[in-house]
């Protein structure tokens, strides 16, 4: 139908269809994507503390290659700031200067600005006390009392109690970054899997319930959380998957997580090297 008596009576149909029939109508081009600005913040699961090599400020104890450094080797943002700081709380992402051995740093939000396209948060282990309180569940024998049953009084777990006060503080920082940088994509980075089931005393001192106890809270941060992301319409990017069979019982050779003597540089009870890697180029996959 591109040529013949339409042309007489119907000119106007008859100039559309030749624009079709050669080819030469106008497009419209979408605009050239925005640059990637990604700001990177969290705690010492997000800092890597210890792991070479040591990034400013000293008192923050990061590393160049937290998973936020490995992330960003792939993704080759435009801009990239990592105010991950050990030690941090959610009120140092949000509201308050955190103290430091080198001296306070500034909250962790004022990084993120309207250029922001990209932040992702690890935070929560700090606020719940998580950390501190598993260091303390040394165990030198299997038959030790455990540790976990000084967290139930009267039927009330309190780490439990403590995960759920600190949702709605959480909604709100997720709401604070929103409002900073209302296109950003938010991506809640959850914490790893650190022990196996029944764990794997004596090479970790810690007795099967205990290890059991405390994983189990960390699931529970991270499924909580990980509700919030649904709630919130963010991302949460699950890091126990990948670290299953790479926890702190694990050959040391494919531990992601340092037991209580760290073996790799790295401080103990946290992310060494290799599973910052892991988390940052399980990232960069998921981002794509």
């Amino acid at each position: 139908m591109c040529e013949g008596s339409l042309r007489v009576r119907f000119p106007a149909l008859v100039g559309a269809l030749a624009v079709a029939c050669t080819g030469h109508s106008a497009t419209k081009t979408s605009p050239p994507p925005k640059p990637v600005d990604y700001v990177a913040m969290g705690d010492s699961a997000a800092a890597a503390p210890k792991v070479p090599d040591p990034a400013p400020p000293p008192g923050c104890q990061k590393s160049t290659n937290d998973y936020p450094s490995v992330l960003t080797r792939r993704i080759t943002p435009a801009r990239f700031t990592d105010v991950t700081c050990s030690g941090a709380a959610t009120e140092d992402i949000t509201g308050q200067e955190q103290l430091t051995s080198s001296g306070p740093v500034p909250p962790q939000i004022d990084a993120v600005t309207s250029e922001t396209t990209l932040v992702t948060i690890t935070i929560g282990g700090n606020d719940v006390g998580l950390a501190s309180e598993a260091s303390q569940c040394r165990a030198t024998s299997i038959n030790a009392p455990p540790c976990a049953d000084k967290f139930v009084t009267g039927g009330v777990d309190r780490i439990s109690a403590a995960i759920t006060a600190h949702v709605p503080v959480w909604a709100a920082m997720i709401d604070d970054v929103r409002a900073k940088a209302a296109g950003a994509r938010i991506i809640l980075v959850g914490y790893l899997t650190y022990i196996r089931p029944g764990g794997c005393f004596p090479d970790e001192p810690v007795t099967p319930k205990d290890a059991d106890y405390f994983q189990s809270k960390l699931n529970e941060l991270d499924d909580r959380q990980k509700q919030l992301a649904v709630d919130k319409h963010i991302d949460f990017f699950d890091t126990r998957p990948l670290s299953v069979g790479h926890d702190m019982c694990a050959p040391p050779d494919q531990r992601y997580v340092e037991g209580f003597i760290a073996v790799h540089p790295a401080a103990p009870l946290h992310p060494n090297a290799m599973g910052a890697a892991a988390v940052g180029n399980a990232l960069a996959d998921y981002l794509r």
